[in-house]
């Protein structure tokens, strides 16, 4: 009888010691693929002010005076605040677009948006008159990996629109401002 409970013990230590290097190795890649959400994330950021950058530039280059002004001007990997709020505004004479985005909770989600996102948040379009007529255009923007690369896309959830977040976007947002 002892002999047979001596076999099942080192049997049971052999699974024991398996499983515990098979922890090891998903704890390892556990932690790669959070360095890599964290990454992405960051460019996922400067991506979003470098579209705001371009957005600026240009309209700016076809006024005889710039009159856009990008807030922050510059944004790096390192201004990327996770966890937290991240705002980047364009202010045309008090006429505001603010892009708030923060990280999601989970590496990944799919709660508000039908493809996995890492950042979300959304693009305010407001001045005084539509404040005074508590009016506020809002759309939310998600920002989906795809490989070592990501995209950010948009949803209107007033006319149930969605797409690629792109510089036509940001245009007819100035616009509504005008």
């Amino acid at each position: 009888m002892a002999v047979n409970w001596n076999r099942r013990r080192t049997g049971r230590l052999e699974r024991l010691a398996t499983a515990i290097e098979a922890i090891g190795e998903r704890d390892r890649h556990q932690a790669d693929e959070n360095t890599r959400i964290d990454r992405l994330r960051a460019s996922g950021a400067v991506a979003l002010h470098e579209f705001c950058r371009e957005f600026v530039d240009e309209v700016n280059s076809r006024l005889p005076a710039p009159a856009l002004v990008l807030d922050p001007a510059v944004f790096s990997p390192e201004s990327f605040r996770d966890p937290g709020h991240n705002l980047i505004q364009i202010n045309l004479r008090g006429r505001l677009l603010m892009l708030e985005f923060e990280g999601t909770g989970e590496p990944t989600s799919t709660d508000d948006f039908r493809k996995p996102y890492i950042l979300h948040g959304s693009v305010r379009a407001l001045n005084q008159d539509l404040l005074d007529r508590h009016l506020v255009s809002e759309k939310s923007i998600f920002y989906c990996p795809d490989g070592e690369r990501g995209e950010w896309h948009f949803v209107d959830h007033r006319s149930y629109r969605s797409g690629r977040f792109t510089l036509d976007l940001l245009t007819a947002e100035m616009e509504k401002l005008i």
